[in-house]
């Protein structure tokens, strides 16, 4: 007896058949879990037990048992008959398909079910494995009249004491889910055929493979995509266009005709990519790096800054997922060798004012500030005058310093056939420095970064609290040199 189809599976099989086989079928050729979607899974599972709350005192079926689905339905099923009015994890099993309801609720002897998402807007992809759920529940519960999302609400903002009520936002889905019943009845039908066949459905690559999730089995799928200078490392195209040209056989960017009736491919920024990779080589806008340069008033520093992004508000005053700046790091040349100054703000307090002061008075003698894509640094010294506004002119003094070196790689004025598409500054680390290096960092990306500071919210020894903040630093010092070493390597070309 096979297994039945979950929700998980069942969206998997709307994106593409043969994702969906190879997830049944072929689980051990699923792609490692990156640590970012590890952490937002984690997100997602530890706010849906938070919104329980909202229903105390209910059973959860999954506590102290095996990860046996069979179970947890019959165990459902007993809670059910028993009078139990609220349920966590409610498990039903109906015609070979599954579905975990997260929170399920009897009033007035009518039961109503609740999907929580840490997020705060509903996408469709959120009402239509919503939808599924209703679908299935609906035939093992007759009396289930109504079917919610529950998203984080975006106008709360904590005020002393977490208002749990305040805090969650309740959408119904029972029109959108009694008006599509026969799309699943259909659509389930056409999974449970794929599987029947027995052989892996035969599918191209396509755009599905990005949406609405990025496939979990890529390595599988795309083994043929890796080659050297394949069309994909070609950045700054979209999805449709990058198919369309590996649809008529050009698999490779050396295949591209030499002019092209495309007109995205004619655009400067894919152009300069198309040069650097045919003649393997580094393109340099001499003329705009110039009059890059001449802007730049010494002293210079560069300078990056970490923010926390909790799901729920931590501090009084701050609303779901804001922006919460605990870190940054400037980085400058003194008698010709890099000096680093870093500020990191303790979890426990809410010291943005400390913060800000520290930042403003650290900055003051540079003339340029220099950033890579400093749309973050901008958005969190927004907030930080909007928070402050006696700092406000200080602050519009600092952001008037700010240039952006990143502006000179998206304007195409400088690329390396070694970046592949990618326009990051973990891209061009290496370029200018074989010892710059974030993969060799425990802590390697911003979302990283998020909830290694989060977990200083949890108890920890004086010594992982350190560590902690050690590794926190070493990631936004390397931001901050790169940039720095960046900058000068462009100088030292013109």
């Amino acid at each position: 007896m096979s297994s039945p189809i979950s929700k998980s599976a069942f969206i998997k099989s709307e994106q593409c058949l043969k994702h969906f086989y190879l997830y049944k079928k072929h689980p051990y050729l699923r792609d490692n879990l990156s640590k970012e979607k590890q952490l937002i899974f984690k997100r997602g599972n530890d706010i849906g037990v938070f919104a329980q709350q909202l229903f105390p005192n209910g059973m959860d079926v999954t506590i102290d048992e095996k990860r046996d689905q069979l179970l947890f339905a019959k165990k459902t099923k007993e809670l059910i008959d028993s009078g139990e009015t609220t349920i966590y994890e409610a498990t039903f099993i109906n015609d070979g398909l599954l579905v975990m309801v997260d929170i399920l609720h009897k009033e007035n002897n009518q039961w109503i079910a609740y999907e929580v998402k840490s997020s705060l807007k509903i996408t469709e992809t959120y009402v239509k494995d919503a939808c599924f759920q209703y679908y299935v529940i609906k035939n093992c519960l007759p009396n289930l009249v109504d079917f919610n999302l529950l998203t984080l609400n975006p106008k709360y903002t904590l005020d002393k004491k977490l208002d749990i009520q305040s805090l969650f936002k309740k959408t119904s889905i029972i029109n959108d889910a009694v008006k599509n019943t026969d799309y699943f009845l259909h659509k389930t039908q056409a999974a449970k055929f794929t599987l029947e066949q027995g052989k892996i459905p035969d599918i191209k690559i396509g755009t599905h493979c990005f949406h609405p999730y990025t496939c979990d089995f890529l390595g599988s799928c795309w083994k043929n995509t890796s080659i050297e200078n394949s069309i994909f490392t070609l950045g700054k195209l979209s999805k449709p266009t990058l198919f369309e040209l590996y649809n008529n056989n050009i698999k490779t960017i050396e295949e591209l005709p030499a002019i092209n009736e495309n007109e995205f491919l004619n655009k400067k920024e894919i152009q300069v990519q198309i040069e650097a990779v045919k003649k393997q080589t580094e393109q340099i806008n001499i003329l705009e790096i110039k009059t890059f340069v001449s802007i730049i008033q010494e002293p210079i520093c560069s300078l990056d800054i970490e923010v926390w992004m909790p799901a729920l508000p931590f501090y009084e005053g701050t609303k779901p997922f804001q922006q919460i700046p605990f870190l940054f790091s400037m980085v400058y040349k003194n008698k010709g060798l890099n000096e680093t100054y870093s500020y990191f703000k303790p979890i426990e307090n809410d010291n943005r004012l400390a913060f800000l002061e520290t930042i403003l008075d650290k900055t003051k003698s540079f003339n340029t500030i220099l950033m890579y894509d400093k749309s973050l640094e901008e958005s969190v010294l927004n907030q930080l005058a909007e928070l402050f506004p006696n700092y406000r002119s200080e602050i519009n003094v600092l952001k008037q310093k700010i240039v952006d070196v990143a502006e000179l790689i998206q304007k195409a004025n400088y690329y390396h056939p070694k970046m592949q598409g990618n326009f990051t500054l973990k891209s061009i680390a290496p370029i200018i420095n074989t010892e710059f290096d974030f993969n060799a960092l425990p802590i390697q990306s911003g979302i990283t970064a998020m909830y290694s500071y989060e977990s200083l919210s949890v108890e920890k020894t004086m010594f992982e609290a350190q560590e902690i903040e050690e590794q926190l630093i070493k990631y936004c010092e390397l931001d901050a040199l790169v940039t720095l070493e960046f900058y000068h390597y462009l100088a030292s070309k013109v």
